[in-house]
Order: structure tokens, then sequence, then C-alpha cells
């Protein structure tokens, strides 16, 4: 009897701890059962593997197909924006073997730096990955849509789109901070972990980034990609229900695998006060469960864009072929080296010069798809993904 009323005290009394001894007290009193726990560790490691070595991979071809190929539409302000998405999530993924070793030991073993270079890392992730995205949406839109601005700014797009990647890299920064500053080793527990240490004060705080790191740019986005496909709808061929596509693809993307985690993690500290202590121990199963897929779903996004730049991209199949071609990988180039050449030639060319663009892009050889206003179909496809 005087057991089941210290189980009883045990759980109230964790409502009124903070929110750092979550996990670890709930964990402890509903006793999970080993092999529940042992096939989360393991489906988690597994996608942890694959995300970094796909990951790694994928991100470091984009990387070097945009250094050792891609120099000259480096002008282009979306490549700018792509090429930083692709370190962004280069450095979240050389992470991954640590939160991996978390997993897998099951308690935090790399002291309290580590802890917060971890955190901080995957923090400004995904604030520097939603505002690139913003970014890359906003550009879109004013060449797509405002044509004739896009024109008059043409020969600033390198200095615009470097301070506006200075600007994405600092503000992600800042947003990071409430993440940085509460992540922490408990060193008075048993077993350490690498958690947040919430204060009320500290949790409005990462609350309130988290609503604007993430709405704010979904807002965006989601203005600039419907005058965008309103843009295309009034347009005439049929190569904008291709570009409709993509669009579709790139916010569904965006919304799956980043929306979830983020509800999950909101809801988590709302109810943190707020549940009855007598369903303490469902609450964390079902929490526990939430939180890790939801988790594994938004480590996925970083091997995802390279993924999306493989199977739409045609310029970025043919870069990666001649990368392979060049290191003597492969014996052959993407349908001989004279198209990859005016593959990468077509990359230099200006506005006033649609017809290589279309043609190695598309591979079409219909003269009917140089339309009277080039400027709106030729810079749209300047952008790698298509």
């Amino acid at each position: 009897m005087g057991e089941i009323t210290t189980y009883a005290d045990n759980v109230t009394d964790f409502y009124m701890e903070s929110y750092s001894d979550y996990t670890v007290t709930l964990e402890e009193l509903c006793e999970s059962s080993h092999s529940q726990a042992l096939l989360i560790k393991v489906v988690q490691l597994c996608i942890f593997s694959v995300v970094f070595l796909v990951g790694i991979l994928g991100n470091m071809l984009v990387i070097a197909t945009f250094a050792l190929y891609r120099r000259l539409r480096l002008r282009c302000m979306t490549d700018v924006f792509l090429l930083h998405l692709a370190v962004s999530d280069l450095l979240l993924l050389l992470t991954l073997p640590l939160q991996a070793a978390d997993t897998l030991l099951d308690r935090w073993e790399f002291g309290s730096i580590l802890c917060k270079v971890m955190r901080g890392l995957y923090a400004v992730n995904t604030y520097s990955g939603l505002l690139l995205l913003a970014c890359i949406s906003v550009d879109r839109y004013v060449v797509i849509v405002q044509t004739r601005t896009a024109q008059r700014l043409r020969h600033y797009h390198l200095l615009y789109s470097s301070l506006a990647a200075i600007c994405v890299w600092f503000t992600a920064g800042l947003l990071s901070l409430p993440e940085i500053i509460s992540v922490g080793v408990d060193t008075q527990k048993l077993e350490q972990r690498c958690e947040h240490q919430l204060e009320w004060k500290i949790k409005i705080a990462t609350w309130a980034t988290q609503i604007a790191g993430f709405c704010l740019p979904f807002l965006a986005m989601l203005v600039c990609y419907s005058l965008i496909g309103r843009t295309l709808l009034q347009g005439q061929g049929w190569r904008r229900q291709r570009t409709l596509r993509l669009l579709l693809v790139l916010v569904l993307v965006f919304l799956v695998f980043q929306l979830p985690y983020t509800i999950v993690l909101s809801l988590k500290m709302a109810k943190n006060s707020h549940n009855n202590p007598g369903n303490a121990c469902e609450h964390w199963k079902a929490t526990l469960i939430a939180e890790y897929i939801t988790c594994s779903l938004a480590y996925m996004r970083c091997c995802l864009n390279p993924l999306l730049y493989a199977l739409v991209g045609v310029r970025f199949r043919n870069d990666v072929l001649r990368l392979l071609h060049d290191v003597g990988c492969i014996r052959w180039g993407p349908c001989g080296r004279s198209l990859v050449s005016a593959s990468d030639s077509c990359v230099s060319t200006s506005a006033t010069s649609p017809l290589p663009t279309v043609k190695s892009v598309m591979g079409s050889t219909s003269e009917q798809l140089l339309s009277p206003a080039p400027s709106i179909q030729m810079n749209f496809t300047t952008s790698p993904v298509y």
C-alpha cells in the first residue's frame, strides 16, 4: 500500500516539476517495456543512417556541381539560395551521429557544449531553411510576375542574393538563441540528457520564435506561389502545368516534413502543466511516439532537396554525370560531352538569348516554345530544379 501511495505522489510531483524532467521521470514511472523501447530505437537509428548517407552524398554533390560547373549561374538569386540551403543541410547532417549515439545509449555522454552545438545547429538549419525557401519564392515571384522589375535589377542579382543570404543566416541565428540558451545537461541526474531547462520566460521566447520562424516564411511562400500560379494560368503553353505541379510538390514537402514536428513541440510545451496525472503514462507514450516519428520526418528534409533536383532537374543530373565522368567513375557523359557543354554554356546566356536554354533543358526543337514574352519562360527555367 505504501508503494502505491509513493507512486501516486511521484506522478503528481512530476507535474509540479520543470519540462526538463518530463521524459526521464515518466519513462521510469511508466516502466515502458524493453521491446517497445528497442523497437523505437532501431527504427529511428535506421532512419538516421539512411538520412545521413543519402543527405551527405546528395548535398555534397549539389555543392560540388555548383562550385565546378555553375559558378556563372550563381548570378541567379535562386541558385545562390539553393547553394546556401545545401550548406545548411550539410551542417545539420554532421550532427546526426551525435543524435544517433544519444538515441542508442539513451543518455548524453558528450558534455554541455556539444549538446548546445547539436540543438543549436538543428534550430539554425530549420530557420535558415525556411527563410531560404521563402527567399526563393520571393525571387521566383519577381522573375515571373514582376518581369520588368527583374530586368532592371538583373545586374545586381549577385549583390542582392549575397546580402539576402547574410540576413538569412543572421536572422536564423537570432531565432535560435532561445533554443541554444535553454538546452543543457543536468549533471545532478543519474542519467544525463541533452534537454531543455524551460522556465516560463524561456518557454514563451521559444514558442514565439517557433511561430515567427515557421509561420512567416510559410505565409510568404503561400502568397508568392499563389500569385505565380495565377500568372502562369493566365499564360499560354503546356509548360505551365509542369511548373505548377513542381510548386505544389515543394509546398507539400515543406508541410509534410516540417509542420508535424513543429506542432508536436508546441503542443508538448503547452500541455506540460495541464495534463491529468492519472493519464500521465498514456500521454507520455503518445507524445514519445509522435515526437520520434515527427523528428525523423524533420531530419529527412535534409536529404530531400537533392533527390528533388535529381528527379526533376535535367541540369543537375547532367552535372552529376559530368562530375562522375571527370573523376573517372564512368566513361560516358550525359548524352555525350557536346550536350553537357551546351547545357553548361547556356547557363551563362542572358535574357537576350533564350533559344539555347529552352533547347538544352526541355529537349524541344519547336520554335513555338519561343513566345513573344520569353522572360517568363526563360527565367523560370534557369532554376536548377527545373
